[in-house]
């Protein structure tokens, strides 16, 4: 009999070990693996159709008459997106995308018009200084990114409209 329970004793000790060593291998597993592909993926916006375009009628946006002013707009047509636009003169403007190059988390605008726009996920900066527009100025998690990406516009002073050249 007590040989009958020594052999009881020992399967439960394998079944426990090998269901432990089992369950903290699943466990090691799954919380390293989105540890080490989280930070790494450059993952990038699908660019919008080509020669497309967006033109903004700025009496529509007094947030834009100021000179410097900064402002995050979106749109739906004829492509979704969202862009920052920012006045630098009368008739000068920079246009940047809205996302992010590292992983597409969308940016925040900064309160004074000349200050960086500003990754709330890994807290990296682009300038909106006219000469350096778009680029990245502070990486403080040191995480892979590129510049910022700007599009060309076409401004009709007389008639108000701002036109966004998106390719």
């Amino acid at each position: 009999m007590k040989e009958n329970n020594t052999k009881k004793v020992q399967s439960r000790r394998e079944f426990l070990r090998y269901a432990g060593s089992f369950f903290i291998s699943g466990l090691v597993v799954s919380s390293i693996y989105p540890i080490l592909t989280s930070c790494e993926k450059d993952e990038s916006l699908p660019p919008p159709p080509r020669g497309s375009s967006i033109t903004i009628d700025l009496s529509e946006h007094p947030e834009l008459k100021q000179i410097p002013s900064i402002s995050k707009l979106s749109f739906q047509k004829p492509v979704s997106l969202t862009i920052i636009i920012k006045r630098t003169s009368k008739s000068e403007f920079v246009v940047f995308s809205a996302f992010c190059p590292h992983q597409g988390v969308e940016l925040e605008v900064p309160s004074n018009p000349d200050g960086n726009i500003r990754c709330p996920k890994h807290f990296a900066e682009f300038s909106t200084s006219l000469s350096t527009a778009g680029f990245l100025v502070a990486n403080p998690q040191g995480v892979k990114v590129g510049n910022l990406s700007t599009y060309h516009y076409e401004f009709d002073a007389a008639k108000n409209i701002l036109t966004i050249k998106l390719s």
